[in-house]
């Protein structure tokens, strides 16, 4: 909690660590032009993923290649993402960047926009690997290429002198620690009860325990073995309570996130011929889709209503969309 945290109090005493914050425009690009190896970080429900890929950094985009499919699948329904690249010789010597920003694949096209960024792309990559996407490439399945845009960026440095050892005034009430030894013995628990459960190949279960709450994350061949996977938690006797997020294999059962939801929102008012105006917003929100903004007539009120309304993963649509001339409306329909 942060009411607990402790206050850290400057005493000079000899030779410390240096910590500071980099300057983004030097210091933190300086590091990206400088190295090849990162790490992208990315969330998906409750459970987050970490993986090493090559790049290049150029003019405020970061560009990298790796495998169709796979962790791309699961990094493109939320896009955002964290890119982390670090340099470090010694204990207390070491620089850090942290990048966060939107994920885009990057495809040849058709349009001359799209040839114009896919041929820079490839430039770009050849400059790690000159033989990238030729009959020679050493990792040809690797076929993917795609750009993260720089939306934040901040970093960090330490050298191993110069400044102050500080040392913590602990506050009377102690944090929160949780009890890792109880969390990481019921983890085993239902681990053991989850090996006696017949799954398919192709599923992939994680379990994760916090204060007598298992989290499932991962996916189920089909709703049947996800029923399975939860009756086999729930009875595990020291189990309090499931948080499940298991998403079944099949497309038909996979539940939306909400940028996904969001995303085919947007996607539905586009679609429509008869729907033009550019001051209707969709706001997604705890599983709504609420509308804001005006709109010039009724009959494009309705037939953003009626497009809405058949958003797969929404509970509804909260109507806060105004006509032109006309009184203001504010419906909750299902």
């Amino acid at each position: 909690m942060m009411d607990n945290a402790a206050v850290l109090s400057p005493v000079i005493a000899g030779d410390a660590p240096l910590f500071a914050v980099l300057d983004r425009f030097d210091a933190c690009e300086a590091i990206l032009n400088g190295n090849s190896v990162g790490r992208i970080a990315f969330a998906l429900q409750d459970r987050v993923s970490i993986v090493p890929v090559h790049y290049v950094y150029d003019d405020g985009w970061i560009y990298g290649r790796t495998a169709a499919g796979g962790k791309l699948r699961e990094i493109l329904r939320n896009r955002r993402v964290a890119f982390e690249v670090d340099e470090h010789s010694r204990l207390f010597e070491w620089r850090s960047v942290v990048v966060r920003g939107p994920l885009y694949l990057i495809d040849p096209g058709t349009t001359r926009s799209d040839q114009r960024i896919y041929a820079k792309a490839v430039s770009l990559i050849r400059r790690l690997v000159p033989s990238t996407l030729t009959d020679s490439d050493p990792a040809p399945f690797r076929d993917q290429l795609f750009r993260i845009r720089v939306a934040e960026i901040s970093g960090r440095t330490s050298e191993p002198t110069g400044g102050m050892r500080l040392f913590p005034e602990v506050k009377k009430t102690a944090p929160e620690t949780g009890d890792a030894d109880s969390d990481a013995a019921l983890s085993r628990q239902v681990e053991n009860a989850l090996a006696k459960v017949t799954l398919s190949p192709r599923s992939q279960v994680h379990v994760d325990a916090f204060d007598g709450v298992i989290v499932l994350t991962g996916t189920a061949e089909d709703a049947a073995e996800r029923n399975a996977v939860e009756a086999a938690v729930l009875g595990v006797p020291n189990v309090a309570a499931v948080v499940q997020e298991l998403e079944t294999l099949s497309p038909s059962q996979r539940q939306p996130t909400p940028a996904e939801v969001a995303r085919e929102a947007v996607k539905q008012l586009r679609m429509s011929p008869t729907v033009t105006d550019g001051e209707i917003k969709v706001v997604a929100e705890h599983g709504w889709l609420r509308l804001e903004g005006v709109t010039n007539s009724q009959t494009n009120h309705d037939e953003v209503l009626r497009r809405l309304r058949s958003v797969r993963g929404s509970r509804g649509v909260i109507d806060r969309l105004r006509v032109t001339k006309s009184a203001t409306r504010q419906l909750v329909t299902d």
